[in-house]
């Protein structure tokens, strides 16, 4: 009889944690506004999720041992860790604090002509990287390598070529890391950076100019998808008048420059040199 209990137990347990999810809210420690755009990720898996305008959260954790690694960062405040049995047996009230990042002062006025760095070509047929669905994409970022120059640059643009797209507007956060081993590493931006794109497709200009962003060296760029609204049907593939598929698919470069992918927020980094996004910046000395 014990024997069957313990069996009746283990098997309720596991399917306890099977479905498991746990929510939140993550708010800015000194003012309590509500922090948008925050990662939440199960270190080491796909598994992750970016808090909504409210700060709110929710993390499907399906079949994760509940003593994971989960961890909440976000881009100018300090990143805070949790088990999984924390969160779950929590209101999960997190607050984060600005992480005030010293930066060396760097004096530049643009005087030189403005000139393009990255891929600014594309194969035409059948090379595409990107994202499908509504929710899939969210926290997952693809991006490239860029060498910036041994002088510091005023980054003005980003460029894209949106092969197609089936949303009224999606928003990214920016990214730029320095590299180890070849791969994304650190940020080097210190807040947030958010870009929209409405267009179906053809190149896309972002304009940075408000961020006063300045680098050098080699460093990786990337996108990481945030959220969308709106399905347009005259863009999503249809099968009967159905629609199939919502997508965004950036065109890519065969044999030029490096692709780096990652599939969730504490995901690991992936990367390829059979294609390169078609992906450039305008940059100025």
């Amino acid at each position: 009889m014990r024997n069957t209990l313990v069996i009746l137990w283990t098997f309720f347990l596991c399917l306890h944690l099977s479905g498991q999810q746990v929510e939140g809210r993550i708010l800015d420690s000194r003012s309590n506004i509500p922090l948008e755009y925050a990662n939440i990720g199960i270190i080491g898996t796909r598994l992750g999720t970016i808090t909504d305008q409210q700060g709110v959260f929710h993390l499907e954790a399906p079949g994760q041992d509940p003593e994971s690694t989960v961890r909440i960062s976000m881009i100018g405040y300090k990143t805070q860790t949790f088990t999984l049995a924390e969160l779950r047996d929590s209101e999960n009230l997190i607050r984060l604090e600005v992480d005030p990042i010293p930066l060396a002062e760097v004096s530049i006025s643009p005087l030189g002509e403005p000139y393009k760095i990255g891929t600014t070509q594309y194969n035409r047929i059948g090379n595409f990287c990107g994202w499908g669905g509504s929710r899939f994409g969210k926290g997952h970022e693809i991006g490239t390598k860029m060498d910036l120059g041994d002088q510091p640059v005023h980054i003005r643009k980003l460029h894209v070529h949106v092969h197609r797209q089936a949303y009224d507007t999606i928003w990214f956060r920016f990214h730029i890391r320095s590299l180890k081993d070849d791969k994304p590493f650190e940020e080097l931006l210190t807040s947030n950076v958010i870009l929209a794109i409405e267009e179906e497709k053809g190149w896309v200009e972002l304009y940075l100019d408000e961020y006063r962003i300045v680098q050098q060296g080699e460093v990786a760029i990337s996108l990481e998808w945030l959220k969308i609204s709106g399905i347009n049907e005259d863009r999503a593939m249809k099968i009967n008048d159905k629609i199939t598929s919502e997508y965004l698919l950036f065109n890519t470069k065969k044999k030029q420059g490096i692709i780096y992918t990652k599939w969730g927020v504490e995901g690991k980094w992936n990367t390829g040199n059979e294609k390169c996004p078609a992906m450039h910046l305008t940059v100025q000395r």
